[in-house]
């Protein structure tokens, strides 16, 4: 017999039969696949499975059960017509687990709509194996992946999130400090420090779920395990691996699965026989008594769960459904010969599991959820009982529990059960929360709650629970946690469990270890430097960092329904986080959410919406047909936005307002649009098998598809500023690098699971990318550095200045401009057009660092504003070349009416009269009125007061704020804020925030937050509320509102406001300088006179402002300069000259150089910001500049010339020796320049061109000596240098030229001349060459 195991490792899949080894290409790998994706057991999708029961004792088949040709769409169809006009938004309604399925498996589609099977992905993961072993190119990144979890998470006293499901837990029997768990897409981990520390098992396998976890307990290396997902189907189920070395590498044994509706779960194997195993499949309960080469179906049908009797193995307790869906209990005798159907358990359960307890063997209890008939949801899947058997499972009856333990519709995605091992009357029970019976099951009490963080919390949802050695297990949603004090305590056991199902991830701008991720199950993670932080519950959707404020993380629940965020980079958890806004409406389940380049934060529902004064304000009007899925902000033109549905993309050029349609997938969901970083022009368009491109803005798109990863992508993100266009792909199986050098997809993800990647960040200042995956956390791997222009100045944005808060009734536009080069930006030209129409054009100076912003203003547009406006505005800067981000335009209307009023302190409002109405921001729910609700009902004073809703409850998914009038705090000493409140709000849901604001509402403070109810449901009464506003005693325009943010789920009364005033100790001007005459000790000051803190005449030394003189300038070019300054840094200073206004500040060094100055007299004049009216001009004169002049000393001895330089305060020096130049420049006037040996050419300048230049030669000879000296007749010369040859002549004492010669110079460097002809006398020998020149004076005898 041909026995085929299949080892699967890291690297490579060998098949090996009897002795012999089969290449990989020649093995068809053993038909692994896939199932358990639509699953019997889900109410939702059972419908879509047919049923195909094989008999009793036969092996496992190829096509046992089977999913109908059935699309996602049609079972997504039939879903949302069960709940149609149902109320899904209650906790455990079980609406959510199913969202959380569909959303996955639509990644996992083929052409047809329906879901591939698992061949498809196990398929492409041998290709992308193979691939991986010959990457060779140069050009490819090398990666280097890190785990940034989310692992080791700290959490709030308020937290509930966990960090990722468990579904199975086991322990090895042999060892008690090590535990494995299973995740339903992480696959299977193990702690050998009993649970401190987690090391994964499975990462290198395609992505698997694992369901049951069996440890042999005679040789601790021999694991089983069930694979799949068994409560939510999130993954495929292959069958049962085996691993022979402790999970290194695994091996397919003889239970394998092949299509979407097969699956298992528990496993168990034999105590007494190691090679007997056995296990719960969607088929029946198998047993293989050979270590899993081959298995008989023992029990048909839908096994769903089973025990062995305590002490004895050859008996089973099992349940299950038969081929009719009827509910089934069978007692499995003589291991497996013998099965008697029990008939006293419930036959119509649509859940049942079981448990026994070594404390009585022959005690079983079942647990049971029915559909009770009353056609509502609730009822749908409700509990039915607990049955008790004390024969050893030949009878059972119903304990005498009645109430609704479940408190939840979900058990078709979540139960468990387990009893005591120590105790058989102590019995657990859990579904949404755990509820425990210490009498046999006949009465249970709930010993924690999602909602509540207590001693006995653990995270909603129980999937897994069961003891170990007198300790109980429980696996959650959130993890693993674990009991010693039968529950009425749990520690969590998941920190280094990294296991989260991210939809998101967003890293801020300026350093990659700055996060927010959205985790299914788990809400919002935020991760600043090492340290994990969950800052929002509910499923963990779209999320986003602030561009501008790092430490600022947005993040969204399910359906776009909620938005948080948090200001300290998730720092203290839910304690920090602050409820923003409800959705406007239903999202997609995943609701798109992303930053523009200026900091506007978007967000897709039905239509385009952006976040406006904390709430969702609609953008768009146009004809989607459905939510929107994906959205991409043009990263140069804020006014350029993509957005799409499932199949189309549309564009929008005027900042979302109108649309049209640019393309249309036609079956594949669009995955990504990304948008090139420096070319509006190109565009990609990403669906789950192709990838388009444009090259024209999206008038015309080419496929990009040739070569692509054979599975399925998720998501593409551009790099910016690459050479090449570097495009970086995530795949269920990875991530895949593309340039255009190359031209070749690549897979990068050696070192990262084999696991979806849900979601890409790129990051081109600190050059990291960071992936979220769905099943595996958070990864990053450093990415090539990319070379940023030199100069570019990024118009970021253009506030028009109108506030729905302000009172002064001034609109004073402002811009953000983002510094996106390597060099600081000093200056530029700020051009603006208000309807058509050119404004005097603004010259900006002043220093944005590279990677940083500042705020502009421009001049107030009061009076010139019409009912509908257009500002544009463009920045010209000298030597950008990115020009498409240096232009802005932004529509906007203009209405007089809504302006807010402004307010005298000290004057209370009781809002009786008609002139008390304050401003009503956002959903217009606040209203003035006669409370009359059943609980909110009375006023602090008379009969009218503000309240959400005057007679009822306030609606979901709101956000409305009531706005007071401006306060001038200025003027009153000690102020305090009073108001009387009653609120009743849903905890921990449903918020109302007290909040100041300085700046025209741009920014808010909150005083406190509100949820809940105020007082005992028998007062409602309104309390006191008094804070202290010593913070901001001295602002002038204090605005503050009462800020309501609802979820879409349960509602209340809201909140009743009365009787509000600032009170405080009146503060009078007399001589009105700005100094109230408490503090001013020189009344009757003059008016515009500037003073100090204490109302005295403000003065500096005029020693305090220095100018220097730094250029002159030439007659006929503005080219003087010189130095502002001034010594006492104390105070920010601004100075005009010249028509041109700097601000000396800490920040610029309290000095300006100004240039560009020509002949003539100017006065800098200085104001300082801190003190009004006060102002000191300084007289300076630009002259022509002097004459340029210089002496010089001269040592030809060492080869160095001493200039001493007049006429400027900057020379510039040259030497130009044979052709090459050296250079240095003096400050001072002075010089010491090295001379070669030869000519010197050295030439003296300034940086006017109207002082000329001085020019001078020198040459430097090199040494000549010669001997004997007087001589008879030859003379040796010894030349020093590098010089081939010289030039000798002699000459007589009168000068006369006896012999001129040209001599080689050979080594040593000696030349010899023969003067034995010449008559006794005074001869002079010149000798000459390029770096020689000297005369010799010699005597002949």
């Amino acid at each position: 017999m041909l026995k085929i195991i299949c080892f699967i490792t890291q690297n490579v899949i060998l098949a090996i039969a009897m002795k012999h080894i089969f290449s990989f290409l020649l093995v068809t790998f053993c038909t692994i696949s896939f199932a358990q994706v639509i699953s019997p057991n889900n109410p939702y999708t059972k419908d879509f499975v047919e049923l195909k029961v094989p008999a009793k004792g036969s092996q496992p088949q190829t096509q046992t059960q089977s999913s109908k040709s059935v699309k996602l769409d049609e079972i997504t169809q039939a879903f949302d017509a069960f709940w149609k006009g149902k109320d899904y938004r209650q906790k455990g309604s079980g609406y959510k687990p199913f969202k959380r399925w569909a959303e996955n498996w639509s990644d996992y589609l083929q052409p047809d709509g329906t879901i591939a099977p698992p061949s498809v992905l196990w398929g492409a993961w041998r290709q992308k194996t193979q691939n991986e072993s010959k990457i060779s190119t140069q050009n490819v990144p090398t990666a280097n992946w890190t785990n940034l979890g989310p692992a080791v998470v700290t959490n709030s006293s308020v937290s509930i999130s966990g960090q990722g499901r468990v579904n199975a837990i086991a322990k090895d029997p042999s060892n008690p400090n090590t535990i494995y768990v299973g995740a339903p897409a992480g696959g299977i981990w193990r702690s050998t420090d009993d649970g401190v520390n987690w090391t994964p098992l499975s990462d290198y396998l395609p992505q698997i779920g694992v369901s049951g976890i069996a440890v042999d307990p005679n040789n601790p290396n021999i694991i089983y395990i069930s694979t799949g997902d068994d409560d939510a189907a999130d993954s495929y189920s292959i069958g049962v691996l085996k691993t022979l070395d402790g999970g290194q590498t695994w091996n397919n044994t003889g239970l394998q699965f092949n299509n979407l509706s097969q699956g298992s779960s528990e496993i168990f194997i034999d105590p007494t026989d190691s090679n007997t195993v056995w296990v719960a499949t969607l088929q029946g309960l198998y047993k293989t008594t050979d270590g899993g080469d081959n298995w008989l179906n023992i029990v048909p049908g839908n096994i769903v769960d089973f025990r062995f009797q305590p002490g004895n193995s050859n008996t089973l307790f099992v349940v299950g459904y038969d081929n009719a869906n009827n509910s089934k209990f069978y007692k499995v005798t003589d291991g497996g010969n013998t099965v008697t159907e029990i008939s006293t358990i419930p036959n119509n359960s649509n859940r049942i599991i079981l448990e026994v307890t070594p404390a009585n063997p022959n005690m079983v209890y079942v647990l049971s959820a029915y559909d009770n008939g009353d056609g509502s949801w609730q009822g749908a899947n409700s509990f039915q009982g607990v049955y008790k058997s004390t024969d050893a499972g030949d009878t059972f009856i119903r304990t005498a529990e009645n109430d609704d333990i479940f408190r939840s519709s979900q058990s078709w995605y979540d139960m468990a059960l387990t009893v005591s091992d120590t105790d058989p009357n102590i019995v657990f029970v859990g579904v949404l929360d755990i509820w425990k019976s210490e009498n046999g099951g006949d009465d249970f009490f709930q010993i924690n709650s999602w909602s509540s963080r207590t001693a006995a919390f653990t995270h909603a949802d129980i999937h897994f629970m069961r003891y170990f050695d007198g300790v109980l297990y429980a696996g959650t949603d959130g993890g693993i946690y674990r009991s010693y004090s039968d529950g009425n305590a749990f520690e969590d056991l998941s920190n280094t469990l990294s296991i989260a199902q991210l939809y998101t991830v967003s890293t801020s701008r300026p350093d990659s270890g700055k996060l927010a991720g959205g985790l299914q199950d788990c809400g919002g993670f935020a991760l600043s430097g090492s340290q994990w932080n969950s800052y929002h519950g509910g499923d963990g959707m779209g999320s986003a960092v602030d561009p501008f404020q790092e430490d600022w993380y947005y993040g969204m629940t399910q359906y776009g329904g909620n938005l948080y965020r948090t200001r300290v980079g998730g720092s203290g958890g839910w304690d920090n986080r602050e409820y923003i806004a409800s959705g406007p409406t239903q999202g997609n389940w995943v609701t798109p959410m992303q930053f523009n380049k200026n900091g506007e934060l978007y967000a897709g529902y039905d239509q385009l919406y952006v976040l406006q004064s904390g709430s969702w304000q609609k953008v768009s009007n146009h004809n989607f047909g459905e939510n929107l899925r994906q959205i991409e902000l043009d990263p140069n033109n804020s006014n350029t936005i993509y957005v799409s549905t499932n199949y189309n993309v549309y564009k929008s050029t005027n900042k979302g307002q109108t649309f049209s349609m640019i393309y249309s997938s036609g079956t594949g969901y669009i995955r990504s649009i990304e948008v090139h970083h420096t070319n509006s022009d190109k565009v990609w368009i990403l669906t789950k098998s192709s990838l388009e491109k444009s090259n024209d803005g999206g008038v015309s798109f080419s496929n990009m598809g040739d070569g692509m990863p054979a599975e399925n992508h998720t998501v593409l993100k551009h790099h910016p500023y690459s050479d090449h266009d570097a495009l970086y792909l995530g795949t269920l199986l990875g991530v895949y690098y593309y340039d255009d050098l190359e031209a070749n997809w690549t897979s990068i993800s050696q070192g990262l699971p084999n696991v979806k990647v849900s979601d890409i960040e790129i990051n081109v200042n600190d050059h990291t990318l960071t992936a979220s995956t769905y099943g595996r956390g958070v990864w990053q791997t450093p990415i090539p550095e990319v070379s940023l222009p030199d100069l570019d100045v990024d118009l970021l944005s253009i506030d028009v200045g109108i506030s729905d808060y302000d009172c002064n009734g001034q609109v004073l536009p402002s811009l953000r401009v983002f510094n996106n080069g390597t060099q600081n930006i000093t200056d530029f030209v700020v051009e603006t057009q208000l309807n058509g129409t050119s404004l005097q054009d603004q010259n900006w100076s002043g220093t944005i660092t590279p990677g940083q912003w500042t705020e502009i203003y421009l001049d107030n547009l009061e009076g010139q504003l019409t009912n509908t406006n257009v500002l544009s505005t463009t920045l010209v800067l000298s030597g950008d070349n990115q020009t498409q981000n240096n232009r802005l335009e932004v529509g906007f209307n203009y209405d007089t009416s809504v302006v807010n009023q402004s307010s005298t302190t000290n004057t209370l409002f009781s809002y009786e009269a008609a002139d008390e109405d304050w401003l009503v921001v956002g959903n217009p729910i606040w209203e003035k009125g006669t409370p009359n609700g059943s609980y909110l009902n009375q006023t602090a004073s008379g009969t009218v007061a503000y309240a959400t809703n005057l007679n009822g409850n306030y609606p979901q998914s709101s956000t409305s704020e009531l706005v007071s009038p401006c306060f001038d705090l200025s003027l009153i000493g000690d102020p305090v804020v009073k108001f009387y409140m009653e609120y009743d709000l849903e905890t921990g849901w449903d918020y109302l925030y007290f909040q100041y604001s300085t700046d025209g509402g741009k920014n808010w403070v909150s005083l406190n937050q509100f949820t809940g109810r105020d007082n005992t449901p028998d007062d409602a009464s309104l309390s006191e509320y008094i804070y202290n506003l010593g913070a901001i005693t001295n602002e002038s325009s204090v605005i503050f509102r009462f800020r309501l943010v609802s979820d879409y789920i349960y509602t209340y009364e809201g909140a009743v406001i009365d009787d509000f005033v600032i009170e405080g100790v009146g503060l009078y001007d007399t001589d009105g300088d700005g100094v109230t005459d408490d503090r001013d000790v020189c009344p009757n000051t003059a008016p515009m006179t500037p003073v100090d803190s204490n109302g005295c005449l403000f003065t500096l030394p005029k020693e305090n402002y220095g100018t220097e003189i730094t250029s002159g300038s030439c007659a006929d070019a503005d080219t003087g300069s010189a130095i502002l300054s001034v010594t006492n840094t104390d105070y920010t200073y601004n100075v005009s000259i010249d028509g041109r206004t700097f601000t000396l500040s800490e920040s610029e060094g309290f000095y300006q150089s100004v240039d560009q100055l020509g002949i003539g007299d100017y006065t800098a004049c200085f104001t300082i910001e801190e003190v009004p009216y006060y102002q000191e001009c300084v007289a300076l004169t630009i002259a022509a500049p002097e004459t340029l002049s210089a002496t010089y000393s001269l040592d030809e001895i060492n080869g160095s010339l001493a200039l001493n330089m007049e006429g400027a305060s900057l020379y510039y020096i040259t030497n130009t020796h044979q052709g090459a130049q050296t250079s240095s420049v003096s400050v001072n006037g002075k010089a010491n320049v090295t001379l070669n040996k030869g000519i010197n050419l050295i030439e003296v300048s300034t940086d006017l061109d109207c002082q000329g230049s001085l020019q001078y030669e020198f040459f430097i000879s090199e040494e000549v000596l010669f001997y004997p000296n007087p001589t008879k007749g030859e003379v040796f010369l010894y030349v020093g240098g590098s010089d081939n040859q010289v030039e000798c002549r002699v000459r007589d004492i009168r000068g006369n030229l006896i012999e001129q010669v040209t001599k080689s110079v050979s080594q040593p460097r000696n030349v010899s001349m023969d003067l034995s002809n010449y008559a006794r006398g005074i001869y002079f020998v010149e000798v000459s060459s390029p770096t020689v020149r000297q005369t010799l004076k010699v005597v002949k005898q």
